[in-house]
């Protein structure tokens, strides 16, 4: 019995984990950020940061200690990007309220999520008991119902292809800041 759990396990984690891989071309070469500012990810080098919303308190702390710690680092040309399934409305507040200067991509529908093979989708149980327990509503910051979230992970494309992919399916571990700026090198 222990061997079937710690296989179902394993085997969920190696599904789950897949996301896109270093090599392969990015699944997306434009994005619009919250500001309506047009980002181009087939030119250059970007990053793209996704996280699982605003109401998270371990991604809030990524993209502060990103802001904090990254921004002033990177190469002039390199953008760095942060998205989530929050809504404009949502993405504008949490970038307002926590001073992110990088842009923010609002996408409720998950369809970057699902490109880059990165969701996780929230049971039913956890949505309710989230929002009675806690007084996170994921389907008010999203206003969908799919109940889909990513994996945190973060991608750096340039000039259209993957070159660095990290992705966590232990919602409390991130990428490294040093690791970041290594990559980007």
């Amino acid at each position: 019995m222990r061997f079937l759990i710690l296989t179902m396990f394993i085997s969920f984690n190696l599904f789950a984990q897949e996301g896109l891989k270093v090599g392969q071309d990015s699944p997306v070469k434009e994005l619009t950020s919250i500001s309506q500012e047009s980002i181009d990810l087939s030119k250059g080098q970007s990053i793209l940061v996704f996280y699982r919303g605003s109401w998270c308190p371990y991604c809030v702390n990524q993209l502060k200690l990103i802001q904090a710690e990254v921004i002033s680092k990177l190469p002039k040309a390199t953008k760095l990007i942060g998205i989530s399934v929050d809504k404009p409305v949502i993405a504008k507040k949490m970038k307002r309220n926590h001073k992110i200067t990088f842009p923010i991509v609002s996408n409720p529908s998950a369809d970057l999520l699902k490109k880059f093979k990165i969701t996780n989708k929230v049971s039913d149980e956890l949505v309710a008991k989230y929002k009675n327990s806690y007084k996170i509503d994921i389907e008010s910051d999203s206003g969908q119902t799919h109940h889909i979230i990513a994996h945190p992970a973060v991608y750096i494309i340039k000039d259209g292809k993957i070159t660095f992919a990290d992705i966590h399916i232990d919602y409390k571990q991130r990428t490294p800041n040093d690791e970041i700026l290594k990559a980007i090198k």
